[in-house]
């Protein structure tokens, strides 16, 4: 995992956008234990109190989940969801690029359409 200490995305942030990541890639699995707080601080060379953060947002996110004494695991249902997730976002980054081009809401739904069609037949091959 790479910390750009000189990013002005936080360092918590930058350690919970690797992790989600891989929880979304499949490194993580469902019901897997995620590094211990201390382990992963110390791979890092960051305060255990920043790991903390980045698994406290990955908790409010629902895809992972502490056990009291036993460690932070993967939520078993977050991978299909963060999945969709990522996804969500993707598309609206593209819609939001649509709109700053002029194009009209109709306009960017067609041009869904017809990458979704195209999709579609490509796997169906």
């Amino acid at each position: 995992m790479l910390i750009d200490p000189k990013s002005p995305t936080p360092i918590f942030r930058q350690i919970a956008t690797h992790l989600r990541q891989s929880i979304e890639n499949g490194v993580y699995r469902p019901g897997e234990m995620l590094p211990s707080i201390r382990a992963l601080a110390i791979d890092i060379k960051v305060n255990p109190n920043t790991v903390q953060r980045a698994y406290d947002a990955l908790e409010k996110e629902g895809l992972a989940e502490s056990r009291r004494g036993v460690g932070v695991f993967v939520a078993d249902h977050s991978t299909s969801s963060a999945a969709e997730k990522a996804v969500e976002q993707r598309l609206l980054k593209c819609i939001r690029q649509g709109g700053r081009a002029g194009m009209t809401p109709e306009s960017i739904r067609l041009a869904f359409e017809s990458a979704l069609r195209q999709y579609v037949s490509g796997v169906a091959q």
